[in-house]
């Protein structure tokens, strides 16, 4: 990576792969890790699982997780069945998976047991898996499991491997959406709109959409749009039935699905914006300063302007912050490949900035992740993976 001299005047600590070799927080927990230490390799797969202090590998966390297996951990099994299930870092094999599930199980945590029932109910078409699925969530939900409960009352409305009871699945979505809990207040309000289980109320079902909608759920963005353009509960309207529509599509709102469009890095002042600053600023930028780069590559897009030339600066202004290890620049870079703005849209490679961030210490990583790695293919998320980790070798022995 280049090295960071900042004409601003602001000092930042960007990552530098050689470095963290040298000090290597983690050393110790490989070393236990390799020599048996069931606990770190435990640690050391959630790690990689993670993307905490390492860079996000699958493939290394299932490594980790089976030989934690093999040594008897419930954890390590439950987490290595999920990656079998998803097919993240490993092939995807189901029975695999279940095998490894119903391991954990035995052990009657909550959080396990409702795993379980998860991969039955999304794999298998048999009754008596799909009554086993509903056991399993019932008795998570009582040891207060809330997904779990939410869960079990969707087979509840549908009488999937359970006797149909509308009633009953109302109540527990009603305990889950007093929590907050997006699918149960959109289904509480499906619940409400068609009067099954509770008196029908359609002002009631607009309360709970829109309670979800404002959190960005997308099925619930799209209920509220069939409410306001029949005028269920709400004043007819067109407009925002378009409007709510259109969030829906587009996989919500702003506090949900979709991802904030611009991120600052909360350690910068605000970038300047009087004429003498910003002739600083771009001079800077010019003599290759990331944080410089990244403060006017953040002015660019946060004006949202259309002009595909002003995107394809910024974007190259990212990369350039980003290949000099500044993390905030790696996750607008991310976000760019994500939507296609400024360079070709890509996923893989979008992923891949993203992965890195999180490694760089970007906190806002984690989240990001999931979000859009939701709308990736396995096969995606390990390639981006691969490419992180090749990238983070790349920079490490340009160092050394």
């Amino acid at each position: 990576m280049r090295a960071a001299v900042s004409a601003l005047a602001i000092t930042l600590a960007l990552v530098s792969p050689a470095v963290q070799a040298q000090t290597d927080p983690l050393a110790a927990m490989r070393t236990a890790a390799e020599a048996g230490d069931m606990a770190a390799q435990l640690a050391l797969a959630e790690r990689f699982e993670t993307g905490d202090g390492v860079v996000q590998n699958f493939a290394r966390a299932a490594r980790w997780y089976g030989l934690a297996a093999e040594a008897g951990s419930l954890q390590a099994a439950n987490r290595l069945g999920r990656l079998h299930h998803a097919g993240l870092g490993v092939p995807r094999d189901i029975p695999r998976a279940i095998e490894l599930l119903e391991r954990a199980a035995k052990g009657g945590a909550a959080e396990h047991l409702h795993d379980l029932g998860l991969v039955l109910e999304s794999t298998q078409t048999d009754d008596a898996s799909l009554a086993r699925a509903a056991d399993l969530y019932r008795r998570a939900a009582q040891a207060g499991h809330v997904e779990a409960a939410v869960s079990l009352a969707v087979l509840l409305q549908n009488g999937t491997g359970v006797p149909q009871d509308f009633e009953e699945a109302a109540r527990l979505y009603r305990q889950a959406a007093d929590q907050g809990h997006l699918r149960a207040l959109n289904n509480l309000g499906l619940l409400y709109v068609r009067g099954n289980g509770v008196a029908q109320d359609y002002e009631r079902a607009a309360d709970l959409f829109k309670a979800a909608a404002d959190q960005g759920l997308p099925q619930a963005l799209t209920n509220l749009g069939v409410l306001y353009e029949n005028g269920f509960g709400v004043p007819q309207s067109d407009a925002l039935a378009m409007q709510y529509y259109r969030r829906g599509g587009e996989g919500g709102g702003t506090k949900g699905a979709q991802s904030p469009q611009v991120i600052y890095d909360p350690r910068l002042a605000p970038p300047p914006t009087d004429q003498a600053g910003l002739k600083v600023l771009e001079r800077a930028a010019r003599s290759g300063d990331p944080v410089a780069e990244f403060q006017l590559a953040f002015m660019m897009l946060q004006q949202g302007t259309t002009d595909p030339r002003s995107a394809i600066r910024a974007a190259t202004l990212l990369r350039r912050a980003a290949e000099a290890g500044h993390a905030p620049s790696m996750a607008n870079l991310a976000m760019m490949y994500f939507r296609g703005s400024g360079v070709p849209q890509d996923y893989v490679i979008g992923q891949m900035w993203l992965v890195l961030a999180g490694s760089a210490g970007f906190d806002g990583a984690t989240g990001l992740n999931a979000q859009w790695s939701a709308r990736m293919t396995a096969d995606q998320v390990n390639e981006a993976q691969k490419r992180a980790e090749a990238k983070w070798s790349e920079w490490r022995d340009a160092e050394n």
